[in-house]
């Protein structure tokens, strides 16, 4: 009795294995399809790319901080956030650095002391003055004194020596009151240098923890505010990016190959992230001349062309373009790009995706089958392929399903 169950199973199993093959190769694919057609034909150079503002600024933490404060935005009278409408000159973050606000209190310290010191009427300076002028008043006494002895000498009312020794100590107290004087220039002269260093220390504070307060550079929209106060910055961070979103552009990167047969004012055909089914135009407007030493590329950037602006009545910086397709670009979007560097009317073209990787493509025959055509391709793009041998105008070529299929394939048009 188990022998035939397993048998029955066994049976079963071989019946669906059979039945799978039969189906799969009666079953026809289904596949899209493209037309072989006369037509522009269009050579392009690739390049990915990302929609900007093309009046845009980004400021970046000169150095490590802490956001110490989001300003308020005048306009909403809340904090600033990603999407607000700002003006040049608004204030937007502020920077801390604790060990800069020390070095900051050290120097004011600093230039409060010897400010009061080299006052004309400072107790440092009169103290000072007191003891010059007790030392001015001993050497004038002690040369008065010489003088009187001096006279008696000459009429032999004192010896030499009592003499001598007035004189000594006239000249010691007129030598100390030179040294005091020269002694109180000096000191003079150090506090005024030390003054000087300190609002020289005190002036770079105030540059650098100017450096810390980022204004809004142009008008605009608050496009980047990534931190929240109190989270660290470390020096280089971008901390605020401000655009004009009324005029955007692409820019893209071209491979140094292919750069030399991109020239301005060529038209580009663009694939926008989330319109993949719109085939958007565009002109190069700019070549920036310098390379990126780490990609090997240079940017080029590309205008839309028929943009348009859609105002915003209640607030102008507010407004975005929109293109004749519909589409919108926001910043930061990516996109494919199309440079056109070569063009041939006429000519002969198939939808891109109906060429394999072999240079061969699947026409659809009247048997229901599809065969399998070596072509001899010209122009290329990433929508379309120029065909110069291998098929005839009128054709039907499958664009979906490539992997799918083999010469003598089955296949059915896909049903729209």
């Amino acid at each position: 009795m188990k022998r035939i169950v397993v048998l029955i199973v066994f049976g079963l199993v071989l019946l669906a294995g059979v039945a799978a093959v039969v189906n799969a190769l009666f079953t026809p694919i289904e596949v899209e399809v493209g037309t072989v057609q006369t037509g522009k034909a269009m050579e392009t150079v690739y390049a990915t790319g990302h929609v900007e503002a093309r009046e845009r600024r980004t400021l970046r933490a000169q150095r490590a901080g802490v956001i110490a404060e989001i300003y308020q935005s005048p306009i909403t009278g809340k904090p600033f956030t990603e999407g607000d409408v700002v003006h040049a000159g608004d204030k937007i973050v502020r920077l801390r650095d604790s060990a800069l606000s020390a070095r900051r209190d050290g120097a004011q310290a600093e230039l409060t002391r010897v400010s009061e010191q080299v006052k004309v009427d400072s107790p440092y300076r009169r103290a000072y003055e007191l003891r010059i002028g007790e030392a001015r008043n001993t050497a004038e006494d002690a040369r008065a004194r010489e003088q009187r002895l001096k006279a008696q000498l000459e009429t032999g009312g004192i010896s030499r020596d009592a003499y001598d020794q007035a004189k000594t100590r006239a000249d010691v107290a007129e030598q100390q009151l030179h040294q005091l004087k020269q002694e109180f220039e000096q000191v003079i002269e150090d506090l005024q240098a030390a003054r000087t260093r300190a609002q020289a220390e005190l002036d770079t504070i105030n540059a650098t923890e100017q450096d810390d307060l980022l204004l809004a550079p142009i008008d605009g929209v608050l496009l980047m505010l990534p931190l929240d106060e109190g989270e660290f910055a470390p020096i280089g961070t971008e901390l605020v990016k401000v655009g004009d979103l009324r005029d955007m552009i692409l820019e893209a990167e071209v491979n140094e190959d292919d750069i030399g047969r991109v020239k301005l004012d060529k038209s580009v055909n663009i694939r926008l992230a989330g319109f993949d089914g719109t085939l958007i135009k565009g002109t190069v407007f700019e070549i920036l001349p310098d390379a990126d030493r780490t990609t090997k590329g240079f940017t080029v950037k590309v205008k839309f062309t028929n943009a348009s602006l859609v105002g915003n009545p209640a607030e102008p910086l507010k407004g975005f373009i929109e293109l004749e397709s519909g589409a919108r670009p926001l910043s930061g979007m990516t996109a494919e790009l199309g440079i056109v560097v070569e063009e041939r009317e006429n000519a002969m073209t198939i939808p891109r995706p109906a060429l394999t990787a072999q240079n061969t493509v699947f026409v659809l025959g009247e048997n229901g089958k599809v065969h399998e055509v070596k072509v001899t391709i010209g122009l290329i793009n990433f929508s379309t392929c120029e065909i110069k041998s291998g098929l005839s105008v009128g054709q039907e070529v499958a664009i979906s399903n490539l992997k799918d299929l083999s010469d003598g394939t089955r296949a059915k048009k896909k049903q729209k």
